[in-house]
């Protein structure tokens, strides 16, 4: 598939995650609070002194890497849903 093509296709997808996730989290207020929580504990490791540099430094570099795989899981799923949606709307036959 054509560069730009890809381009275009994977900013849809990463702007349909997102107002999923916003969706999510407007919905679900538990999942929210467990948002903001990870969030203000990630921002305290990181101006923590109670660890030495290198203990934030790999403490980083695990919550970045944490983020990362939560992302690609969720644009997974995204994904998958659709894939899942179209083959339901095949055996019904609604298409083709």
């Amino acid at each position: 598939m054509d560069e730009k093509v890809m381009e275009l296709l994977e900013q849809c997808l990463f702007e349909r995650t997102q107002v999923a996730y916003k969706q999510m989290m407007e919905a679900h207020p538990l999942l929210k609070e467990i948002a903001h929580k990870a969030a203000a504990l990630s921002e305290e490791i990181e101006h923590s002194t109670a660890m030495d540099a290198e203990s934030k430094e790999l403490m980083m570099r695990f919550l970045s890497l944490s983020s990362e795989a939560d992302y690609e899981y969720q644009r997974y799923l995204y994904i998958q849903g659709a894939k899942d949606c179209v083959a339901v709307l095949r055996e019904l036959g609604v298409i083709k």
